[in-house]
């Protein structure tokens, strides 16, 4: 009995020595170590459906979630027109996987992007955005949220370059 309680204690504390060092180890290896592309960027872009147009998109890192090579962020985008869109990217390195979903009235389709980051001019960074919208539109007024064919899709690029950051006067 006391050989077996003894090898029971054994083993919980070894779990409990282990698991502390895998969540210390864990938590260790969550530091950013990549390059934060947070910013403004000024983009021109082209498509089938629109033809040329102009966007601010803003990326934020989302510090939380961004560990080792991968930068999350959480981006805005301002049409020309003052429309305002949402979305989200990944990043490894200077690769990234843009998400965004365009609201028009009462439905939603999500266009999906691929770009890579290059150094530009005054520590800042440039982009082309090639990317692809789907023909599946959902009507966000129904509860089910129904997805409809509108047989067109779409695909375009966008040519991004970060503003210049605004120095605060002293």
């Amino acid at each position: 009995m006391k050989k077996s309680l003894l090898t029971l204690l054994t083993i919980l504390t070894t779990t409990l020595c282990s698991t502390s060092v895998l969540a210390a180890t864990k938590s260790a290896g969550a530091k950013f170590t990549g390059i934060d592309y947070s910013g403004v960027y000024s983009c021109t872009g082209s498509n089938a459906k629109i033809g040329n147009y102009k966007l601010l998109v803003t990326f934020t890192m989302n510090k939380l979630h961004s560990h080792g090579n991968l930068g999350r962020y959480d981006l805005s985008i301002e049409t020309e027109n003052s429309t305002t869109y949402s979305g989200h990217a990944i990043a490894n390195g200077a690769d990234m996987a843009l998400t965004i979903e365009i609201v028009d009235g009462v439905t939603s389709t999500y266009t999906t992007g691929i770009a890579r980051l290059k150094p530009a001019r005054n520590k800042s960074f440039s982009y082309v955005n090639r990317y692809y919208e789907s023909n599946q539109i959902t009507d966000i007024t129904q509860p089910n949220r129904e997805k409809i064919s509108n047989d067109i899709g779409n695909d375009g690029h966008e040519i991004c370059v970060m503003q210049k950051p605004k120095v605060n006067p002293s």
